[in-house]
């Protein structure tokens, strides 16, 4: 085998790479990657030209581009749906194979999850709000705070209308955490929550019960869940079967104390179900870091309610993720070169027939 060029339009690590070793010849940064603006059609195809491996994240790769890139025998997508990447229809068509990361960001999705949770409950996106930008909460004079009691600095105040009394909120410890999806990133979210003392259960009727059994996760079906849920999280992928799952009927089953929280996509829920539920206080209040349309609209009538934290589908978003899908990315290129099945495939069927096993880098 000769070595390899390489195209990198992804947030790559270099010291990841570094791990091929002399199997490469030549690796190209380009992109996103570098410069954060995804290159266009025709900067790719020139990219291309001569490439044996192309690793992208989010530049859009077309039919065209990829029959217009004859040295090209194996690829790889740094996303958890490769698809909004790269035309994978094509690519199998074509007979080539296409690496990516399942769960690459399923410890930070987890993570940001658990932080909304704690966030909506204990008011602390609003708390902060009033104290950074308004004097609702400073700009006051309580009863309980004479002058004989200003020196005491571990008490803000006992009024009613102080903020001890005004935002208290529940523990996570005790409370059921429905997940309507167990797979990678529900899976972390379960590991967390346990930590926290809660009771997890999930519906997700395409994993094992020895799998839920090894975290300690209860299946259920999707009524019970949503009717003895504390917190409802949203951790499914969406296809036809999920689109919608969390209907009407299933958010007025919600419990009047109950949280709503949707780190995953929109479509999985009905959000002017959701909407009606939250303005009438039949739910006790949710955390979104996903909109049916995406940024949230300026008159969006959730930025109305104060029983709802907003967030701009950040929960993916940590700084460690390019570490992550480097690692796995490198894992199956050094299974690939030593001729053996990558472990991430997306579309495996076309591995024997590919050029990259029938002609290797030649």
């Amino acid at each position: 085998m000769r070595p390899v060029r390489m195209l990198i339009t992804a947030r790559f690590e270099e010291a990841e790479l570094n791990r091929l070793g002399p199997i490469l010849q030549e690796v190209r940064f380009a992109g996103y990657g570098v410069t954060r603006n995804k290159l266009n059609e025709d900067e790719l195809q020139r990219e291309l030209a001569d490439i044996d491996v192309f690793i992208v994240e989010y530049e859009t790769v077309t039919r065209e581009i990829l029959e217009a890139a004859p040295s090209l025998r194996l690829m790889g997508c740094c996303r958890n749906e490769p698809g909004a990447s790269v035309d994978i229809a094509a690519a199998t068509e074509l007979g080539l194979p296409v690496l990516y990361p399942p769960g690459r960001n399923a410890i930070s999705v987890a993570e940001y999850t658990i932080g909304l949770m704690i966030g909506v409950t204990r008011h602390i996106p609003k708390v902060h709000h009033l104290l950074r930008y308004t004097s609702e909460l400073t700009r006051v004079q309580y009863e309980d705070k004479s002058p004989d009691r200003l020196d005491i600095t571990s008490e803000w105040s006992m009024d009613p209308k102080a903020p001890f009394s005004r935002f208290p909120g529940p523990e996570l410890a005790g409370k059921v955490l429905g997940l309507v999806g167990c797979g990678a990133i529900g899976r972390e979210i379960a590991r967390r929550a346990k930590a926290f003392d809660m009771y997890v259960i999930t519906f997700d009727p395409y994993v094992s019960t020895a799998v839920l059994d090894d975290i300690g996760v209860q299946p259920v079906s999707l009524e019970e869940l949503a009717r003895v849920s504390d917190f409802v999280a949203m951790t499914a992928k969406v296809t036809p079967e999920t689109t919608g799952i969390f209907s009407v009927a299933l958010i007025q089953a919600m419990k009047p104390t109950a949280y709503f929280i949707n780190t995953a996509r929109a479509a999985l829920a009905d959000y002017d179900a959701l909407y009606e539920a939250l303005n009438a206080g039949r739910i006790a209040g949710a955390a979104l870091d996903v909109y049916p349309k995406e940024p949230i609209p300026e008159d969006s009538p959730f930025r109305e309610l104060d029983n709802v934290v907003l967030s701009p589908h950040l929960a993916g978003a940590s700084i460690d993720i390019p570490r992550h899908h480097s690692r796995m990315m490198v894992d199956d290129l050094l299974l690939a070169f030593s001729g053996k099945k990558p472990s991430r495939l997306l579309n495996p069927e076309v591995w024997e027939r590919s050029r990259f096993v029938r002609e290797g880098i030649n």
